[in-house]
């Protein structure tokens, strides 16, 4: 690095290019020897991708071209668009990405954070995404995504060329594709999503499927279509895709642990007892488990999209008053004091801080869950199977 820095030097360019170049190399060489630690060696490492970004030396005019240097009082102008422009107007524009065929700005914004009301408890599976809490839960269907992979690698699979080279090509170019119609898919339901819990003044819990994949590793005793199929299960993209949405729309995100979100399908909702599957060969309750206490049917994705909704107000919002539901919304006459629409959470320790005059070293928090509370909030949305 000290050599590299000495060459760079001495040649004339902007020092915004220098800067650019040296924050490139240094993530390059942390990624080496993050590799190295790991004892993943590759034997021809991947090129690197032409890519720039500068975080000073260009500017935007009130006309909407955007000014690049190129050497000492030289610059390239591009004329914006009028959506560009437009985004960007009252913005801090912070940093610009340019590459072989894009330009990219980042600029950051002042998003202020929404009050909760409810908690929406957010189930990704294979064939939907199902998100609510207990007056309503509903499923975005996306099997789509799912036929699209499949179709792409039946596509795939049926090249019968003797080049390699042209094999390769052309297993890019259709991969490619059903990745940008898997991403548009991903992107309509996310999007569904956010604007539903903006709406309804909800927050969003999401469950925590870190080590999911290792369930599905080559010799666990699976046909290699079944691990296919859930491999390529976007679980993880559609949870970044909730994460930049909500912090863009000034949701609150809880995101769940482990051990809160284990069990989540397989202990009822409504009694807390554990669910039993249906009997080989039950078509009818296929994706249904039977509780013995309720004595009913209860849809799994429901039943842990009603389960994570639960658990995320216990940690968010579990001492709101009762005039604060939805269903007595209106009958409130004013809820914008400061009072009515600040969330509370859970009694806790008193310490340096909280507003309180005495320290207690050690007190007894109240319970997440009283008892009475568990039939009344999921008992309405049991009978809700699919959309509302």
């Amino acid at each position: 690095m000290k050599g590299f820095y000495r060459v760079l030097k001495d040649t004339k360019l902007p020092s915004c290019y220098k800067v650019a170049v040296i924050a490139r190399a240094c993530q390059v060489l942390a990624s080496r020897k993050k590799s190295d630690r790991r004892g993943t060696r590759l034997r021809y490492p991947k090129p690197l991708k032409p890519v720039v970004c500068i975080t000073s030396g260009f500017f935007i005019t009130m006309k909407g071209r955007l000014f690049i240097p190129l050497r000492r009082d030289e610059y390239f102008d591009v004329q914006l668009g009028h959506y560009v422009m437009e985004t960007v107007e009252g913005k801090k524009v912070r940093s610009l990405t340019v590459t072989s065929s894009s330009l990219s700005l980042c600029y950051s914004d002042d998003v202020k954070v929404a009050p909760a009301e409810t908690v929406y408890g957010v189930d990704r599976n294979e064939k939907n995404l199902t998100f609510g809490d207990s007056e309503r839960v509903i499923q975005v269907d996306m099997t789509k995504a799912i036929k699209v992979k499949q179709m792409t690698r039946e596509v795939v699979g049926s090249f019968k060329r003797n080049d390699a080279r042209v094999r390769s090509h052309l297993a890019r170019k259709y991969w490619r594709r059903a990745f940008y119609r898997t991403n548009s898919l991903l992107h309509a339901a996310t999007n569904f999503v956010i604007e539903t819990a903006s709406r309804d003044r909800a927050a969003i819990a999401i469950e925590d499927l870190t080590d999911i994949s290792r369930m599905y590793r080559k010799g666990n005793g699976q046909t290699t279509d079944y691990r296919f199929r859930l491999n390529s299960w976007p679980h993880w993209k559609a949870k970044r895709m909730l994460e930049y949405k909500s912090g863009w729309s000034g949701l609150t995100l809880i995101q769940l642990t482990k051990s809160e979100t284990y069990g989540s399908s397989s202990k009822c909702s409504a009694c807390g007892e554990k669910l039993h599957n249906p009997e080989r060969g039950d078509t009818e309750h296929r994706r249904m488990l039977w509780c013995q206490t309720c004595s009913k049917w209860i849809d799994r994705d429901v039943n842990a999209a009603l389960n994570l909704s639960t658990r995320g107000l216990a940690r968010f919002a579990s001492s709101l008053p009762r005039s604060r539901r939805k269903k007595d919304r209106s009958q409130q006459a004013d809820l914008t004091s400061p009072s009515q629409t600040e969330e509370k959470g859970l009694a806790g320790e008193a310490v340096r801080g909280n507003g309180t005059k005495t320290l207690i070293l050690r007190v007894d928090a109240s319970k997440l869950i009283h008892p009475a509370w568990s039939g009344e909030l999921a008992e309405p949305a049991l009978r809700c199977r699919g959309r509302p």
